[in-house]
Order: structure tokens, then C-alpha cells, then sequence
């Protein structure tokens, strides 16, 4: 497996899983080239299968009253699935789908992820690890993401600069909860200072 992958799936939590369990669950992964823009998970259908992306960006968005707001982005080394469908067979309401370029992805079905659970300690305390990080990360983005739409803007451009180039002015608007007319104006503004 690649080195660099496996670095990047071990940096997501505080806990250091050993190689030998970050090989197993990466080489028992299937991987899949998804072409740009396309679902991986789909608003409710159930999807049970977890995913780590290999290579590009995805994002996780949901949709309500026709309004799309972007949740988050997973990069290379991330692990993400849909938690209504994996934990209780519900249709999904978080949708995952790639930005501007392709990405490749690893897959495991939910049957093998529990079998990676029930036959070692050390994969199920880096799983939960992992789900705890994921939950700081959410209350993180609530925490550097918020105030003004050029603070919320700033904050992506210093925060998550790969973000920037790698999605669409309106997947980046989404994200910060603005029409793309006015992520233009922040950006001409921007432009005027310097």
C-alpha cells in the first residue's frame, strides 16, 4: 500500500494504529476511480460501505428546501460513510460526491469493516478513536467557520487552503452558507486590498 496513504489514514485520531492493522485494512479495501462530480453516496438511498479516499477531494453536503450546504471535504487519507446507513440501514441523508477532478477511492463493505472489528482490540480502539476525532472535527469547524462571511472566507483560506482550488465557487459557497454571487463580491474585495 502506499506509504503516503497509510501516513495520512494514521494522522486522522490520536491513536497510532500499528502498520501491520493499517496494511490489513487497506489492502482489504477495493479501490474505484469516481469521475468528477459524482455521487458516491446518494440522499436516501442506503449505502452501507465505507470509504478512504486514496487520491482528490469529496465532499459531504446535505440538501433542504433546495438549498445545498456543504458539510465538509474529505481528503486523501480520510475515512467516511453514512452513518444512518451504516449504523441503522436508513437511507442517507448526508450525500458524499467528488469536486472538479476524479478520485480514487477505497470501498469495504460493512460485513468485512465488522469482521476488522470483532477480530482485533487495537482496529476497533483506532475506529473509535477515529469516530471521536471526527465529532472534534465537526464542533472545530462550528468554532474557525463562523462570524462574518470574510471572516468565515479567511478562515477557509487559512485553514483549508486545498479546499480553495480543488471545488466550485458554488460547493465553496455552499460550505460557507452564501450565495456564490456573494463569495464573487468577497473575492473583489479581497482583490481591492491588495
Amino acid at each position: 500500500m502506499n506509504e503516503d496513504l497509510k501516513q495520512l489514514v494514521k494522522e486522522e485520531c490520536k491513536f497510532r494504529p500499528s502498520d501491520r492493522i493499517v496494511d490489513g485494512f487497506l489492502d482489504a479495501m477495493e479501490e474505484i476511480e469516481v469521475k468528477p462530480s459524482c455521487r458516491i453516496i446518494d440522499f436516501g438511498k442506503v449505502c452501507t460501505d465505507v470509504f478512504c479516499v486514496k487520491k482528490g477531494i469529496v465532499r459531504l453536503f446535505h440538501v433542504n428546501d433546495a438549498k445545498e450546504t456543504t458539510f465538509g471535504f474529505a481528503t486523501p487519507g480520510t475515512i467516511f460513510m453514512s452513518p444512518l446507513s451504516f449504523y441503522l440501514d436508513a437511507p442517507a441523508f448526508l450525500m458524499a460526491e467528488t469536486c472538479k477532478t476524479p478520485a480514487t477511492l477505497l470501498r469495504m463493505d460493512r460485513a468485512t469493516f465488522y469482521s476488522f472489528i470483532d477480530s482485533s482490540e487495537e482496529f476497533a480502539r483506532w475506529m473509535f478513536s477515529l469516530a471521536s476525532a471526527q465529532i472534534c472535527i465537526c464542533e472545530r469547524k462550528l468554532s474557525l467557520i463562523n462570524g462574518t462571511a470574510m471572516e468565515r472566507y479567511l478562515a477557509v483560506l487559512k485553514n483549508r487552503p486545498e479546499i480553495i482550488e480543488s471545488v466550485t465557487s458554488r460547493v465553496l459557497a455552499s460550505y460557507l452558507d452564501i450565495t456564490p454571487q456573494h463569495l464573487c463580491r468577497l473575492k473583489q474585495q479581497l482583490r481591492g486590498k491588495h
